[in-house]
């Protein structure tokens, strides 16, 4: 079974989500913010890390910046209701895969996440 780390300070968001992975055979791993994500990225393992990027305590591109530093190389994708091109570029320069901007169709989420995982 795959895992997928959600980090969200929405709980909506988070709950919709986690619906729609699980409901696709995913183990779903939830977090509010990124310094509880920190703490279990490498204890959980997950395939595959599914971020918003304005979060309270430490934003996404931070969260991103030291996954990376602990050398973990699963994807990471941005999941934002910000739609600014150098946010966005932020990310990317953190170390994400991709970034995504909310909302955006649920197949689409899946495909995005399923073909970053095929690689």
């Amino acid at each position: 079974m795959r895992k997928i780390l959600i980090i969200d300070d929405d709980v909506t968001a988070l709950d919709i989500v986690d619906f729609l992975f699980e409901d696709k055979g995913y183990e779903v791993i939830r977090r509010a913010d990124g310094l509880s994500a920190l703490e279990c990225v490498e204890s959980v393992k997950p395939d595959i890390i599914l971020i918003d990027l304005m979060m309270p305590k430490m934003n996404g591109q931070e969260c991103i910046r030291q996954i990376r530093k602990k050398g973990l190389k699963q994807p990471i994708v941005a999941f934002t209701a910000v739609d600014d091109p150098d946010i966005h570029q932020e990310a990317v320069d953190a170390g994400c895969n991709l970034v995504l901007t909310k909302p955006c169709k649920p197949q689409a989420l899946v495909k995005q996440i399923e073909s970053l995982l095929a690689k």
